[in-house]
């Protein structure tokens, strides 16, 4: 079921043509937009970067995961960026107040931890998804 119709004017880059194409946009992908307009508007809030942004769902993924998320496997992510960009995205999200580390008390090991208010942009997003 069509929820909304759209006429677009989209600028061909090719050869300097201009046309117009009309695009279809239902109920579930009007609410994916204004999702990802929420997203947008929260990750502004908290001050966050792409980079600091897939940090973060790395840690929640792991924490879902129920496995602690050391600092070194983190490092170890080169599809979200180099260990040196990594690292540097690590010290603004704890200066960022929204994770911390922990020392094992056992090991040399960093695990890395959500604090309260890291785990209040996830239920922002939450909250945005239900909305």
């Amino acid at each position: 079921m069509i929820y909304k119709f759209y006429k677009v004017k989209v600028v061909y880059f090719k050869n300097g043509l201009t046309g117009e194409i009309q695009i279809n946009i239902n109920k579930k992908l009007l609410a994916y937009i204004k999702y990802v307009r929420q997203e947008e508007a929260i990750n502004t809030f908290y001050g966050l970067d792409p980079i600091q942004i897939q940090v973060l769902n790395a840690v929640v993924f792991a924490l879902s995961d129920k496995r602690d998320g050391k600092v070194g496997d983190l490092l170890l992510l080169a599809h979200i960026a180099s260990p040196a960009t990594i690292h540097a995205a690590l010290k603004k999200l704890i200066g960022n107040g929204l994770i911390s580390f922990r020392r094992a008390t056992d090991s040399r090991a960093k695990y890395v931890e959500l604090t309260e208010l890291g785990l209040k942009r996830f239920n922002d997003l939450a909250k945005a998804m239900s909305k």
